[in-house]
């Protein structure tokens, strides 16, 4: 993973080239081989150029993509169908993505070299790979059971899902205090879980993800703080209809990760209008700092990004 750094004088020269017309940008289809759910992709690039790989998924399935340059300025951004406005941009970001695709459609890997380097006619050799995973409003439900461990800490997190009500267990370990296990019903299946410690204070969190049964697929968080190590308490997150501005177009499909030191919510914005399936609204990402409170810890927003 890269880490971007410029001062105000060298900003021009890192910046991104500017975006050429999608018909002066070489296109090429990504297509799987029979029985195959992923593509690795060998080639380069030199200057100015840049080559689009556009790959038709569908909305919830999962994207994975890997990219490895031989030269240090190369990049890839994830354009969502019919947009500019990328979902992923490699420069800020890094080398690799994940995450769950919010609309059916085409969707771009542009694959470019930074001003500075495209300036110097530079070329840059490049893997990609790119792997597509199953629809998940059309998958067969799969248990949830994963172990994840930060700090000396350790979770072991279940959930059947089955059905749109589901039982969670967390079974703890490694605290100083109760390893009683905590069981909550939820509404809908759990699909992801991560350890963080997103307050640096030498203490991990746990962040479970769930999303509800239907084509709303509406995500929820449950999220837990071991207290010095002592004992677990509940982490809060204000629910996205309080904030009017926030919950704008609002209509579910969201995904939840951690990245930088904050809880990040990404979810596809609606217009009046709009189906299920084609919002034409862009992508919201809702940026979380997490805060101590008089009785627990509390998510708070911290930066709103639109795509």
């Amino acid at each position: 993973m890269k880490t971007w750094q410029a001062c105000l004088l060298g900003l021009s020269l890192l910046a991104p080239l500017p975006a050429l017309a999608a018909s002066d940008i070489p296109q090429q289809t990504i297509i799987f081989a029979k029985g195959s759910s992923s593509a690795r992709i060998q080639s380069q690039i030199k200057g100015d150029q840049m080559v689009d790989y556009q790959l038709r998924a569908r909305a919830g399935q999962k994207i994975r993509i890997d990219f490895t340059p031989s030269n240090r300025s190369a990049y890839f951004n994830l354009l969502p169908p019919g947009s500019e406005e990328a979902l992923f941009i490699g420069s800020t970001l890094g080398d690799e993505y994940s995450g769950v695709l919010p609309v059916d459609g085409v969707y771009t890997i542009r694959v470019y070299l930074m001003r500075n380097a495209a300036r110097r006619n530079e070329t840059a050799r490049y893997t990609l790979k790119v792997g597509i995973e199953a629809s998940a409003h059309k998958a067969t439900p799969t248990a949830f059971d994963q172990t994840l461990s930060l700090q000396g800490v350790s979770f072991h997190v279940t959930a059947s899902n089955v059905g749109s009500i589901n039982q969670l267990t967390i079974t703890p370990s490694g605290l100083a205090g109760s390893h009683a296990p905590i069981k909550r019903e939820i509404d809908g299946s759990v699909s992801g879980a991560e350890v963080a410690d997103l307050n640096a204070d030498g203490s991990p969190e746990l962040y479970i993800y769930v999303n509800s049964a239907g084509s709303g697929s509406y995500g929820s968080l449950l999220a837990y703080a071991a207290n010095h190590k002592k004992s677990l308490s509940e982490i809060h997150l204000p629910a996205l209809g309080d904030d009017k501005k926030l919950s704008a177009g609002y209509q579910g499909h969201d995904a939840f990760a951690v990245g930088e030191g904050r809880l990040l919510r990404r979810f596809p914005v609606y217009q009046n209008g709009d189906s299920n399936a084609k919002p034409t609204g862009g992508m919201r990402q809702i940026q979380y700092r997490l805060e101590p409170g008089e009785a627990a810890w509390h998510l708070k927003p911290d930066k709103v990004l639109m795509y």
